[in-house]
């Protein structure tokens, strides 16, 4: 019997999972990136890469090759003519199926106008060689962010700042689905989403998206996937797979970034090897975020929201409810335990410098808000040094002005044994009000934290010595 429209045919992927003696199964270990699997229909060989200096369509230069995938080449251009910088995407593939997904993807980046999406300007028809023309959007993908962080910290991005990521592509989502005739990414991943200079992030690679019509099949070019990002329909060539695909692709961003480990592949689960679940790996979690995720990451679509809308909405909630201060991790004051890796992508995963990765494991106790504050320093550091582009001058001031208000309110507390080192309180609390004005809406929120602190705690030090102060000349 055919199973409903949209629902997986579960007895179908069930047979073709892998089947493994029926023993515990380990919990997963982060490993590094995992690339498109494509289907073996739609190999092709991949041509050379076109060396810099070529120029495409009289007026773009390439710079340099930025990657590549089954399909397509992407590389850093100069458009000579407006003196912008440009991505270009060449696909290579010569079969029909493969050139009309990639006049798809044409046109729904031509057409695209969301702050999230990615904007193209133009695509035209060279030596046998489709080219896109896009943005070049001159950041990190929040996948290699999430890893950098991971070798520097030994622990995941803050939940606060995943949400505020990824509710934006949750929109972004929407905004797809939501056309005249709905556009299904289909490939939604860490990978596919890079951060601006301004923080902003933006969906990217709408190589695998395809029209969404009731009852119509992917065709060739698009039966590609990402595992561990893919629901159970995505593996079927014959799958129906709609805003709800999309759905579970967030959720497993979200599950990555959260926890800092690879989401189980729909296939195993099926194959009776669970998920484990966010809080299990990272007990820091709110539950509101990690009931939002599993459910997102139902194996079967009617169990998943509905829409990226309605996803949305549930990050909403949560992220309020950490605002307001409800649990939720905090990666400045969770200890760690050393997590070795033990999967088969380990060999992969070293490569990335990822190797034994420590994770949170419990809750430490409570610090008093101001001290919470300045242990959070390194942190926000580390989220502008991680990107791979250099932060706004602005925003470097005030990382700068808040290490240094920092120091000198220290230098302040030797006040203690010595009542003239009070004057260091002075620099600590101009160079905190300093880094405060300096900040911009995108600035890390424990960067404000930061300087609100120093600045509290800096008068409040120099208020207390001096009221001591006088009354001991008072006696």
């Amino acid at each position: 019997m055919m199973p409903p429209h949209g629902q997986p045919n579960v007895a179908a992927v069930q047979a073709n999972a892998p089947q493994a003696p029926h023993v515990p199964a380990p919990v997963p270990a982060p490993v590094a990136p995992r690339p498109n699997v494509h289907h073996p229909a739609s190999a092709i060989p991949q041509p050379q890469p076109l060396p810099s200096g070529t120029l495409l369509a009289g007026r773009y230069r390439l710079l340099g090759y930025l990657g590549g995938g089954g399909f397509a080449h992407i590389y850093d251009a100069h458009d000579t003519v407006l003196g912008h910088r440009r991505a270009i995407k060449e696909a290579f593939a010569q079969d029909p199926n493969t050139q009309r997904q990639f006049q798809l993807e044409a046109e729904f980046v031509l057409n695209a106008r969301h702050p999230n999406l990615v904007r193209g300007y133009a695509w035209f028809e060279q030596g046998g060689r489709y080219y896109l023309v896009m943005d070049y959007v001159d950041g990190p993908t929040i996948e290699e962010y999430a890893i950098q962080h991971i070798q520097a910290w030994r622990r995941p991005l803050a939940e606060a700042q995943i949400l505020d990521w990824v509710m934006p592509i949750c929109n972004a989502a929407h905004a797809l689905h939501t056309q005249p005739t709905p556009i299904i990414h289909r490939d939604i991943k860490p990978a596919n989403i890079k951060l601006t200079t301004a923080g902003v992030p933006v969906l990217i690679d709408l190589g695998l998206a395809k029209l969404y019509t009731r009852g119509s099949q992917t065709i060739g070019a698009a039966l590609a996937f990402t595992p561990g990002y893919a629901p159970p329909e995505q593996y079927q060539a014959t799958g129906a797979t709609d805003a709800r695909t999309d759905v579970y692709g967030l959720g497993a961003t979200l599950y990555f970034l959260l926890t800092g480990y690879q989401p189980t592949e729909a296939p195993a689960r099926i194959a009776a090897r669970a998920l484990p679940n966010p809080r299990v790996l990272n007990p820091g979690l709110s539950a509101p975020t990690e009931e939002a995720v599993l459910r997102a990451m139902a194996l079967d679509p009617a169990e998943r929201q509905q829409t990226a809308a309605e996803l949305l909405s549930a990050l909403r909630t949560a992220r309020v409810s950490l605002a307001a201060g409800g649990t939720g991790s905090d990666a400045s004051a969770i200890p760690l335990q050393v997590v070795a890796l033990n999967q088969p992508n380990e060999a992969k995963a070293a490569e990335h410098g990822i190797g034994d990765v420590a994770m949170p494991v419990s809750t430490a106790v409570a610090d008093p808000p101001g001290l919470t504050a300045l242990r959070a320093l390194p942190a926000a550091v580390s989220r502008l040094l991680a990107t791979r582009s250099a932060p706004g001058p602005e925003e470097a001031r005030a990382v700068v002005a808040a290490i240094l208000g920092v120091v000198f309110l220290a230098l302040s507390l030797l006040a203690i044994v010595a009542g003239w080192a009070l004057v260091f309180v002075l620099p600590a609390l101009a160079l905190a009000a300093l880094s405060f004005s300096r900040q911009t809406a995108h600035s890390p929120p424990e960067l404000r934290g930061v300087t609100l602190a120093t600045f509290i705690i800096g008068t409040g030090w120099a208020l207390v010595w001096l009221v001591d102060l006088v009354r001991l000349t008072a006696h």
